[in-house]
């Protein structure tokens, strides 16, 4: 059940971006590890694909519709557009509903946030609903600092509009150091993605093997590349302070990493802003709870009406 958060004081502690972690579930690190070794490679979906029955389709075939307002998805630290695929691609029905094209962002391989949002501008054309998620929402801040004129409102979810902390800034050269060194499955199953459920689905093993594959078929070169610009990132918080047209921001009620006072505080910075915390999710509330983000999402282009 998503809920409504009313009011907020005080500005958001920046702790890092997603990917911070040092929690350990020791169960599905040696779940991870017995698998990893049977697991071929899955298939990169983190490019541009076209899902015709969820208005899902590649920028290219957008260029002809630069007047439409298209809602683009972007995907999170070490995620592929798989992402959003939860509960049958709820949330792509949901904008499809209501007249949106969308496409995916395609792969965020740049080694700075700068670039990351420099080259989804440069893929997809015309008017812009950033939908982001944690890493993708920062990606969508900086798409509304270089182009504001191209944002009709934004979507963040788990997200964190700070730079990266110091001592965050530290352990990014190791991890990335030891992921040249063959670590990329250590690292995710033990630091990173343990971290990112809440308590009662940390014993789905799909959803688990999911976050695995995704990261495992992004490969150390993207790990590195999308650590570094996580590390170098600028505080995007004034993004917010200047930006008048709507904004959700959802957040699940057990994201530690992201956690809902932080989404209240950056909530509370924006001109035209709701905040939904949707309880039985941690940080990856687009897997955990689709049908639930979906919704909210819906009600939010509901309740604006027609897109400024």
């Amino acid at each position: 059940m998503a809920r409504a958060m009313i009011s907020a004081t005080g500005r958001p502690v920046d702790r890092g971006d997603a990917g911070k972690g040092g929690f350990r579930l020791d169960d599905w690190s040696q779940h991870l590890r017995g698998s990893a070794a049977r697991r071929q490679r899955r298939p990169n979906f983190s490019g541009l694909w076209r899902n015709a029955g969820h208005g899902m389709m590649p920028a290219a075939t957008l260029a002809g519709r630069a007047a439409i307002t298209t809602a683009v998805l972007l995907p999170g630290n070490m995620c592929d557009a798989r992402l959003w695929s939860g509960g049958g691609s709820m949330v792509a029905a949901v904008l499809a509903a209501r007249g949106f094209g969308a496409a995916h962002a395609g792969m965020l391989d740049q080694s700075t946030i700068a670039d990351m949002a420099a080259a989804v501008l440069a893929r997809v054309p015309g008017r812009l609903l950033p939908i982001g998620f944690s890493m993708g929402g920062i990606v969508a801040l900086e798409m509304t600092r270089q182009a504001p004129e191209r944002i009709a409102g934004l979507v963040l979810v788990d997200t964190n509009a700070g730079a990266d902390l110091p001592e965050r800034s530290a352990v990014r050269p190791v991890q990335q150091a030891r992921v040249r060194a063959g670590a990329l499955p250590t690292i995710v199953a033990d630091e990173l993605k343990p971290t990112y459920l809440a308590a009662a689905n940390r014993g789905d093993t799909a959803l688990k093997d999911l976050l695995f594959d995704m990261a495992m078929g992004l490969g150390d070169d993207v790990f590195c590349a999308q650590s570094e610009a996580l590390r170098t990132r600028a505080d995007l918080g004034p993004v917010l302070d200047g930006f008048a047209d709507p904004v959700l921001f959802a957040v699940g009620a057990e994201d530690a990493l992201c956690p809902p006072d932080w989404h209240a505080a950056m909530a509370a910075r924006c001109a035209r802003a709701t905040l939904r915390v949707i309880d039985g999710a941690g940080h990856m509330l687009p897997l955990e709870r689709p049908h639930e983000l979906a919704a909210a999402i819906g009600r939010w282009l509901d309740d604006i009406g027609e897109m400024p």
